[in-house]
């Protein structure tokens, strides 16, 4: 990245912070950032450090390209083909991603803004659901196993979900819930069982956060939900570095790479909440895979109420896997537990005879 120069401004050198990334950033002129966000859009758009308005510009541009490109190059591709079958996955996302680029927000919804995208692989995407620079309250969602652009739109339903549940609860403060599929998720539950995906990914979460906090005109109220395999990536994230969270949720959590909340490097004051339904099949996750889960007493967490979930049947003894992608249902006690965290405020407590032992 060092490398790089348009004219006489060079870009910041390899694993600079997202504050050295954010000093240079400031120091360039109006015609510096546009002749390097034209000529390097690649590079601008993905940096974290860069202001959320600049890399949505960048990387419009870059996922309009890229997009065109793939759906050329599929047309030339016979059936059956391997690149044309990645494609087919990911076409989706893109189809996701555009529509919410290119959408009337509706009433009382801000505009969307394309924070990073990758079309390599299974693709990457970070969308965010208003300004994370401007916004008063800040939530990262960080999904699980199987994310990527093939599963997008199920994920942005889910932090729309999010975003109107903490409307409902005020409507007076200005809110950013960003979607980010950010890192290689796990293709499926038994590559999950490894702690490699954590491990790569934790420092592009940490590098995430600090960005958003470079990058914001005044402190805000960030905080991390982790669903599923993202939970422990963000466990991993705040265990290696300091996770520049206000607040940290672990949800249907199989475990964050530590035994105790006490072990995970937060600034001072942030609380780690927990939650787990009741039927969630990621209760049978032994503590042997990604360490305690966090809704155990020992580990230290405030757990908060979910709905039970879908009831499995008698040969998964009333687990079911159904009941783990119901945290976001509208009228759900963990929807409104996750809104009112991402406010600054105390969720509902589960009932003692419901309490994990």
């Amino acid at each position: 990245m060092g490398s790089d120069s348009t004219g006489d401004t060079a870009f910041p050198p390899d694993g600079a912070a997202p504050q050295q990334v954010k000093a240079w950033w400031d120091g360039l002129s109006g015609r510096q950032r546009k002749a390097l966000s034209t000529e390097h859009g690649d590079v601008v758009g993905r940096l974290d450090g860069v202001p959320v308005a600049d890399r949505d510009r960048a990387n419009r541009v870059r996922f309009a390209e890229q997009r065109a490109e793939l759906l050329a190059l599929r047309t030339e591709l016979d059936e059956g083909d391997d690149e044309r079958a990645r494609i087919d996955r990911i076409v989706p996302g893109l189809v996701a991603i555009r529509r919410r680029l290119e959408e009337d927000p509706g009433p009382g919804r801000p505009d969307a803004y394309l924070i990073d995208f990758c079309s390599d692989d299974d693709g990457l995407g970070v969308v965010a659901i208003g300004d994370p620079d401007t916004a008063d309250y800040v939530v990262t969602n960080v999904p699980g196993c199987g994310s990527g652009l093939e599963n997008m739109s199920a994920e942005l339903d889910r932090s729309d979900a999010v975003f109107d549940r903490i409307r409902q609860l005020s409507r007076r403060t200005t809110v950013s819930v960003v979607t980010w599929v950010g890192y290689d998720a796990p293709a499926h539950v038994f590559a999950a069982a490894g702690d490699s995906y954590a491990e790569d990914a934790a420092a592009l979460l940490r590098d995430f956060q600090d960005g958003l906090r470079a990058t914001h005109r005044t402190r805000s109220y960030n905080t991390v939900i982790g669903h599923s395999y993202g939970s422990t990536v963000a466990g991993y994230a705040a265990r290696d570095g300091l996770l520049d969270a206000d607040a940290l949720v672990f949800v249907g959590s199989p475990g964050v790479g530590v035994d105790t909340a006490s072990q995970l490097y937060l600034p001072a004051g942030a609380e780690v909440y927990a939650t787990t339904a009741q039927h969630d099949v990621i209760r049978a996750t032994p503590d042997f895979i990604h360490g305690r889960q966090p809704i155990a007493d020992e580990f230290g967490a405030v757990e908060f109420e979910s709905d039970p979930g879908s009831d499995g049947s008698w040969f998964t003894v009333g687990l079911s896997t159904k009941a783990h992608v119901e945290y976001w249902n509208m009228d759900s006690a963990s929807l409104r537990n996750m809104a009112r965290i991402a406010l600054g405020r105390k969720p509902e407590a589960v009932p003692a005879a419901e309490a994990v032992d």
